[in-house]
């Protein structure tokens, strides 16, 4: 292919774009419950990893394409699962340290490594194809983890009162960090 860059980039753009919308909206229709968000996650990673695979084992760039996108969309749909269980399974004080390491852990667990790790396969394996096939294989194991989440006891605290919040009183007696102080009081 010509522009087999353009045509990849494209449909990871609007596989990722079509997929967090649709896995977000699906989440919304399915009644927001962290055990239904674990249901979701195993469903669209099972169900990508299927897609990516056949995708990997066809030779007609068209059927391939095809596949890869259904495939993408389907694994892109595990965005807003995975941010509503890092949202709601932590205590309101916490939510933006729990999506910091859910970020984190995303780059050092998987952008970091799997370049190299990609690399060193390929290299020992010396076939595109089969190194393709084992590195979508890790999805299935993702979808397994997930459907454990299902029957893990979890509590939803998206509501529960935050511990340290500051009442309207006590914030206008705060001297701000930054910025300009009033001395006329």
């Amino acid at each position: 292919m010509n522009n087999a860059d353009l045509m990849f980039g494209g449909i990871t753009i609007i596989c990722g774009i079509f997929g967090t919308l649709a896995g977000g909206f699906i989440l919304d229709r399915m009644t927001n419950t962290i055990s239904n968000a674990f249901k979701l996650l195993s469903v669209a990673t099972s169900f990508g990893a299927i897609f990516c695979f056949a995708a990997f084992c066809f030779k007609s760039l068209y059927a391939f394409i095809a596949l890869l996108a259904i495939g993408e969309l389907l694994v892109f749909a595990t965005q807003a699962p995975v941010n509503y269980v890092c949202l709601h399974c932590v205590k309101p004080s916490m939510r933006p340290l729990s999506m910091a390491m859910s970020t984190v852990s995303i780059h050092i667990f998987g952008d970091v490594p799997s370049s190299p790790l990609v690399g060193v396969l390929q290299d020992h394996i010396n076939n595109w194809r089969v190194t393709a096939l084992i590195l979508t294989s890790v999805l299935f194991l993702a979808s397994g983890i997930w459907f454990i989440g299902i029957f893990l006891h979890s509590v939803d605290r998206f509501n529960e009162e935050n511990e340290l919040q500051v009442s309207v009183t006590d914030r206008s007696n705060t001297i701000p960090l930054l910025g300009e102080t009033n001395q006329s009081l």
